[in-house]
């Protein structure tokens, strides 16, 4: 019956395994599926304008599948997140940089801010409770400042 079925649909079988390909891209995301997808439409587009056995179509298939999951993989490779980005999910590193008042004095390096509202641990130099600082870096947990 699926060899039937195959010799039936002739070429148009890989336009249909491109589509159910795309399909499972759809439901299961992952940018993979839809390389092999355009590799089985590209090979049912040369399968209609040339007749190939099924061994060169398959071969075709397989250097197409290829070549398309590399270009895929260095496209999606460059619209990779930038370093200069802002850390979106790491809330202590999106601290860097603010201004801030020590709440308790820093002593023996550590000490207490408040951004917004929120207290945070800081580690730095021995100051004096209200004093302005600036975060320069996260380190062990804690903030790390600097007097302003």
């Amino acid at each position: 019956m699926l060899r039937e079925l195959v010799v039936q649909l002739g070429p148009w079988l890989w336009w249909v395994l491109g589509i159910l390909l795309a399909a499972v891209e759809v439901f299961a995301p992952g940018s993979f599926f839809i390389w092999f997808a355009v590799a089985a439409i590209i090979v049912g587009g040369i399968a209609l304008t040339v007749d190939l056995g099924w061994q060169a179509e398959i071969l075709l298939f397989v250097v197409f599948a290829g070549l398309s999951a590399l270009l895929g993989r260095r496209l999606y490779g460059r619209n990779g997140p930038a370093e200069d980005a802002p850390p979106l999910n790491d809330r202590m590193r999106r601290q860097v940089g603010r201004p801030a008042v020590l709440e308790t004095a820093l002593a023996n390096g550590s000490g207490h801010i408040r951004l917004d509202d929120t207290l945070w641990r800081v580690s730095g130099p021995d100051l004096p409770a209200g004093t302005t600082v600036t975060v320069v870096d996260v380190r062990d947990g804690r903030l790390v400042v600097a007097p302003r």
